[in-house]
């Protein structure tokens, strides 16, 4: 009998041991906040490129009328200028791959063939021609151009590359040093490296939409998220080594898109079924990660035409992509997985949108462009 009670004061005492991480494990979940905003006296929805690291101001271009464009954080508009096409002060192209505030009051914009690099009157300081090619599926906001204090990350191959045996095999995705740390002012290559062999890019290697990784900068670390590949990097800088990784584990919502052997592959079969991380940032001590849904394999498969754009295509992507998928993390840990009823867009460590919650940013005309900012409280 005695043997049974302390068996049974035993199993009691392992009881409560067990229930107290659960009532411990219940974090605290923070809530989305809109913190300030911004008016813009513009017909136009701008496209918003960069901000200041003190957030004093925004850099902002208009795809309809070719305009680059300063906005002070209250609003006011500081210097407009249109630097495409030829001339002396331009950036000689029609178009461009990103621009960035740079460290020294300056204004960095990469296009497909120089890096060019203004004051903030839009005054051409420097130019300098590149040895080197974005690893890019967009224009006008590449991912794979950062600007970080006195260096220029760039998700870049080497001209002198380009024909190699190398860029020609399946394997290029997890071969070649991609992630490449340059100096600011002359685009020399300060450190390099390949994708890490850790990711599902690397492991299964071959034709992606989006090979380019999504990277912000905090103190002397690099973050990396690629968006067919659902863990986040960590690399030390300038060294770029890689200092730690994790699983974000995105739920049933996140589907594994599987490479192609070949470009052009069923790209919109692929990109339909499968998920893609679109952005992440940090927010007052909290990890904010957005990732697109997939669209149910058998619903792709019923399209009678795999056109882009088609109503079929708008369709499935309206009903399930209209929204993002975001997860919350303290730390490595998951606070919480889902949709809010707003499209945030992040930029740096700003979250951001052109609506609030509940409201339809398209709904009716707007005669100016309101952006709120958001932060996790």
């Amino acid at each position: 009998m005695k043997n049974f009670l302390l068996l049974l004061l035993f199993t009691v005492i392992v009881a409560c041991s067990e229930k107290t991480p659960e009532t411990q494990s219940k974090a605290y979940i923070p809530e989305l906040v809109i913190t300030d905003s911004i008016t813009i006296d513009r017909l136009t929805q701008p496209t918003f490129i960069d901000v200041k690291n003190d957030k004093s101001e925004f850099l902002f271009f208009d795809f309809k009328t070719s305009d680059f464009f300063r906005i002070s954080k209250s609003g006011e508009l500081l210097k407009t200028a249109n630097l495409t096409g030829d001339g002396k002060n331009t950036i000689q192209s029609t178009y461009f791959v990103g621009a960035k505030y740079g460290e020294k009051n300056e204004i960095v914009i990469q296009t497909m063939t120089a890096t060019f690099t203004y004051d903030l009157d839009f005054q051409l300081k420097n130019k300098v021609t590149s040895d080197f090619s974005l690893v890019l599926p967009r224009v006008g906001g590449s991912r794979g151009f950062e600007t970080y204090g006195d260096y220029i990350y760039t998700f870049s191959i080497d001209e002198k590359d380009r024909s190699t045996e190398l860029m020609q095999s399946k394997n290029f995705s997890n071969s070649y040093p991609f992630i490449t740390l340059r100096d600011s002012e002359t685009l020399n290559v300060v450190e390099s490296d390949s994708v890490p062999a850790t990711s599902y890019v690397a492991q299964y290697p071959g034709q992606y939409l989006d090979l380019d990784p999504i990277v912000k900068f905090a103190g002397n670390e690099m973050f990396v998220l690629f968006p067919n590949s659902p863990e986040m990097y960590v690399y030390n800088l300038p060294s770029l080594r890689l200092r730690d990784q994790w699983p974000l584990n995105p739920e049933k919502s996140y589907r594994q898109m599987e490479p192609s052997t070949s470009v052009g592959e069923n790209d919109v079969n692929r990109s339909l079924s499968a998920g893609r991380y679109q952005n992440f940032v940090f927010s007052n001590g909290y990890l904010l990660t957005a990732y697109q849904g997939a669209v149910p394999q058998d619903e792709v498969d019923a399209l009678a035409s795999y056109e882009r754009g088609g109503d079929e295509y708008k369709a499935l992507v309206n009903k399930y992509r209209s929204m993002p998928y975001y997860q919350l993390f303290k730390g490595k840990s998951k606070l919480w997985e889902g949709q809010w009823n707003v499209k945030l867009s992040m930029l740096r460590d700003v979250i951001f949108a052109f609506s609030k919650p509940d409201e339809d940013p398209d709904a009716f005309e707007k005669d100016v462009q309101t952006i709120y900012f958001y932060e996790l409280k």
